[in-house]
């Protein structure tokens, strides 16, 4: 059912959530099937469409309407990594740099989640070439943001604001 659309979840009476929960006995199971379905994939199709659409208004220059957008972001059930990420960002918004420097230092804090670096051995494994993925994830943003704080979202948000990559692993 996590793989129907949000009408045939809802509406559809011979498919969709009320064909469990009209069975007897299955009411619990329906009940959290709704709430699966209403948190992991409507909120989250929400929140990436809503953090997007700040990401359109900040490259437009509109930060108060980005700022709006981050604050209701913020209100959403979200990770660790990702609340110190979209601290950031409204910081930015807000032109609040110690906030995003405070923001910056709890992102940058945040351990890794347990395999992270067992996931790290088996995609260099499988996939050589490409660079691996890092912890945190989007901290290289954040650092983006505040070396190009004076400068437009568009600017600071791109990669030629970001740390470099390579110089990181070719220090001594």
């Amino acid at each position: 059912m996590m793989r129907l659309d949000f009408e045939a979840f809802d509406q559809d009476l011979e498919g969709g959530w009320r064909i469990l929960g009209s069975t007897p006995g299955c009411e619990a199971e329906t009940a959290d099937l709704i709430h699966k379905f209403r948190t992991m994939k409507v909120d989250g199709q929400r929140l990436s469409l809503m953090h997007h659409e700040m990401q359109l208004r900040g490259a437009a220059g509109q930060y108060g309407a980005a700022a709006d957008l981050a604050r209701d972001v913020l209100g959403f059930a979200l990770s660790p990594e990702m609340q110190a990420y979209h601290e950031a960002e409204l910081a930015f918004f807000a032109r609040d740099y110690d906030g995003l420097l405070a923001a910056r230092s709890r992102l940058a804090a945040l351990p890794a989640p347990e395999g992270f670096k067992k996931g790290v051995e088996h995609f260099l494994a499988n996939y050589p070439d490409q660079p691996p993925p890092v912890w945190p994830v989007n901290l290289d943003v954040v650092e983006g943001l505040i070396a190009c704080f004076e400068k437009p979202y568009s600017e600071a948000y791109s990669f030629a604001c970001r740390p470099d990559p390579q110089a990181e692993t070719a220090a001594p």
